[in-house]
């Protein structure tokens, strides 16, 4: 029925169809995510073959679950966050270690941290030269502002995907912020440009 428009099926009504037998539903959301998960993935390890094979290992899992699985209310959230348990454990498994510390220190927020990443995103200058400075940031740093900035999520969502609580997204956000703006002299320049 929607296999010439699988675009106008949203992601629960796709899910649900899934729970109820329709595995073509599942192809859905796998093609719909499965680059903004191989990209988050990318933010725990290199190894991209790793991702995919957590990837598709987990939508093995769907399948042989499907009876006992819930109702989200954000399917993408969920896919996210059972990307990140399971390859955490795979990395565990493999014997490499994902630093899930982080300090728990309260940090403010800057103004319009928001608005200067998001410009920083839409010059492709800028964009190519950030990169070089996300090394600086500690993985979970790297990780909060994926979420936040390429995944268009809230705080709160965040916060339910990473396992930790607001505050915590919040000072996350803002250190990387610091981190960054202490480290590349140009985003200095331009974040004294879009505040002023």
């Amino acid at each position: 029925m929607f296999e010439n428009h699988p675009e106008s099926i949203t992601d629960n009504a796709a899910w649900s169809m899934f729970k109820d037998g329709n595995d073509q539903s599942l192809n859905i959301l796998l093609s719909r995510y499965f680059r903004p998960m191989l990209h988050y993935g990318s933010k725990f390890t290199k190894d991209r073959f790793l991702v995919e094979d957590v990837i598709q290992d987990l939508f093995l899992e769907f399948l042989e679950k499907r009876n006992r699985l819930g109702d989200p209310v954000s399917v993408k959230n969920y896919l996210l966050k059972c990307l990140r348990n399971n390859l955490i454990r795979a990395l565990k498994a493999q014997g490499q270690q994902y630093d899930i510390s982080e300090d728990q220190d309260l940090v403010i927020e800057p103004e319009n941290m928001e608005r200067f990443l998001i410009s920083i995103d839409e010059s492709a200058e800028l964009s190519s030269k950030i990169n070089s400075y996300f090394s600086l940031l500690t993985s979970r740093q790297r990780e909060c502002l994926f979420l936040r900035f390429y995944q268009d999520l809230s705080n709160d969502e965040i916060a339910q995907i990473m396992g930790i609580n607001k505050q915590s997204v919040s000072n996350l956000l803002a250190r990387s912020i610091s981190v960054l703006k202490e480290n590349w002299v140009y985003m200095l320049i331009y974040f004294h440009h879009l505040t002023c």
